[in-house]
């Protein structure tokens, strides 16, 4: 029965609580939101996390939400503006550099902006490289390692929490380094993919 409903239908059982409508708006949509996602972050995991962080918002300000537009609309604008935040909170992270970089490389063409994003990518590994030399060790092996906090405390022979302090540390560090202009030109660059 759900499945036949339009989202408008389904929005309204939602703010009544019904979490079947609920579950419907989310089988319809979740492969799309992952899918537009997925092409800003080129993670799954991530893109997984974002979509789920918008279904929980859904849920609990079901009674608040009012639609200006279609409910596909206010998803996709959803993900788009948490995947952007995201990007500015991991502004750092060589992966998404490269992967900003190798995005604009193909899409934008633009010799001037490429050299504005070269500079930007250059003040980031400055910054990762002014780190005190344990910080920076800590921090890499989260960022370009991948590895878990508990993985990195077993190898260092460090606790799980100095871990956990250290990349907090090193991720303020570096926000403070990189200048607001340089992450307005990496915002305005995602946005110009969308």
């Amino acid at each position: 029965m759900y499945h036949k409903l339009t989202d408008d239908a389904l929005m309204q059982l939602l703010r009544d609580g019904d979490a079947k409508a609920f579950a419907e708006i989310y089988e319809r949509h979740w492969e799309r939101l992952s899918l537009q996602v997925l092409k800003i972050l080129h993670s799954r995991e991530d893109a997984r996390d974002i979509v789920q962080e918008v279904f929980v918002s859904i849920w609990k300000r079901r009674k608040e939400i009012e639609l200006k537009s279609t409910l596909t609309g206010y998803l996709l604008k959803s993900v788009r503006n948490i995947a952007i935040r995201y990007l500015e909170k991991n502004i750092s992270r060589n992966h998404y550099l490269q992967t900003l970089s190798d995005s604009f490389q193909t899409e934008a063409g633009d010799p001037a902006l490429y050299c504005e994003y070269r500079e930007l990518q250059h003040a980031v590994e400055g910054a990762v490289a002014s780190l005190p030399p344990k910080m920076r060790e800590v921090y890499l092996l989260s960022r370009n390692e991948k590895m878990s906090y508990k993985e990195i405390a077993d190898r260092l022979g460090i606790a799980e929490n100095t871990v956990r302090k250290q990349v907090s540390n090193a991720l303020k560090s570096l926000r403070a380094s990189v200048s607001e202009l340089t992450v307005l030109l990496l915002v305005n660059l995602v946005s110009g993919f969308f």
